[in-house]
């Protein structure tokens, strides 16, 4: 079909009518490397996206060490702080998810167990706990610790201070080990009957 081109207008409806026509006129004005450009700007949103996600990784990973650093520094910090903090005497490492659990610690959760004090569920989630901590007086702290604490670690501290005490029979403090004390969260632990110890990273 023949189009008749009287003016500048003229070719611009032929073009707006006929796709064929734009794609042939596209093909001689354009560079191929232009031709390409869409073709290549997607290819570049996906590496964009893919770079995001692996960036989200490593952020990831990071954050997963320096929680670990913060745990490992913090075991250490909450032993020596329990006696002037929290009233326990001479006090020591019965459990942390970074050491081998303290056999007398084992032997007591163990006979609880086997007597019925406490369930197997309650055994698993006493041994889940970041610190235990036991005193010469009898007196212990189950230590929760977070970088960005929260309710659920107040209720996690507080649920396995119970199991200690109800397998030991003895006094046991919850405890949250963070490096950012705020007032909300230390109003609502102590609401709750945890305390909260500043620790620094």
């Amino acid at each position: 079909m023949t189009t008749r081109v009287a003016s500048f207008q003229d070719i611009l409806d032929a073009l707006e009518h006929n796709p064929e026509l734009r794609n042939q006129l596209r093909v001689h004005i354009l560079t191929e490397e232009l031709l390409r450009l869409p073709a290549q700007f997607l290819l570049l949103r996906t590496d964009v996206d893919e770079l995001k996600t692996r960036t989200n990784r490593v952020e990831d990973r990071l954050g997963n060490i320096e929680g670990m650093l913060y745990e490992q520094n913090a075991v250490r910090a909450a032993v020596q702080l329990a006696g002037i903090e929290l009233g326990i005497e001479g006090p020591r490492v019965a459990y942390s998810k970074f050491d081998t659990a303290h056999p007398n610690f084992s032997q007591v959760i163990e006979a609880a167990f086997r007597s019925g004090l406490i369930s197997r569920e309650q055994f698993r989630d006493l041994i889940q706990a970041d610190l235990i901590v036991y005193g010469q007086n009898r007196h212990h702290a189950v230590v929760e610790i977070s970088l960005g604490p929260n309710e659920d670690d107040i209720s996690r501290a507080l649920r396995r201070s119970e199991i200690l005490h109800l397998a030991t029979g003895e006094q046991v403090t919850p405890v949250i080990a963070t490096p950012d004390p705020h007032a909300a969260l230390i109003q609502q632990a102590e609401g709750r009957g945890a305390l909260v110890l500043e620790i620094s990273p």
